[in-house]
């Protein structure tokens, strides 16, 4: 008598069938993946540092303001100098800087910006330039137009004949603080 040969059902040979085929399309979709991300490749050859980005100095800034936080401990941090709050104050519109609030967000000027600003609310004096109005004037210096009252009575400017003050190119004008 000849030895029986041993027969895999029908469903043995089904499931490899199957495993095989989704082994073979994970296999594919893998290296397709591979071969369409490169941004996922692990040593491309550039190094980035994610610890640290650099950001413009030139840019102003946002800062969300924390718990504790005060105008001249959030100068103090940007700055390096603790005088710099009334430039927080004015360039944010505060107008009560002792009281600022958690997570209200704060532009942040360049430290240059915010030395120009700093020396132009110190100024006691204005050049007048062409095209200039005690208004205009009084919006650069105290950031309220409305208080251009105040440099009309501290220069005693002329009047026109309907009454508008004459303010002359060139001449300088006292600022009062």
């Amino acid at each position: 008598m000849m030895p029986r040969k041993n027969k895999k059902s029908w469903q043995d040979n089904w499931a490899s069938l199957i495993l095989g085929a989704i082994i073979v399309v994970i296999l594919g979709l893998l290296v397709a993946n591979f071969i369409t991300n490169k941004d996922g490749m692990v040593n491309d050859g550039q190094q980035i540092d994610l610890t640290k980005q650099e950001e413009n100095p030139q840019e102003p800034k946002q800062y969300k303001v924390q718990a504790n936080d005060s105008l001249s401990a959030i100068s103090e941090k940007f700055y390096g100098d603790q005088s710099f709050w009334p430039v927080l104050a004015r360039v944010n519109k505060i107008t009560s800087p002792n009281i600022i609030f958690v997570d209200s967000t704060l532009e942040i000027p360049t430290k240059e910006n915010a030395e120009t600003i700093r020396n132009q609310m110190a100024a006691t004096s204005y050049k007048v330039e062409e095209g200039d109005t005690l208004f205009k004037i009084a919006q650069e210096m105290y950031q309220d137009g409305s208080k251009w009252t105040l440099l009309d009575k501290a220069n005693n400017v002329g009047r026109l004949a309907n009454g508008n003050p004459l303010i002359f190119t060139g001449s300088t004008l006292t600022i009062p603080r």
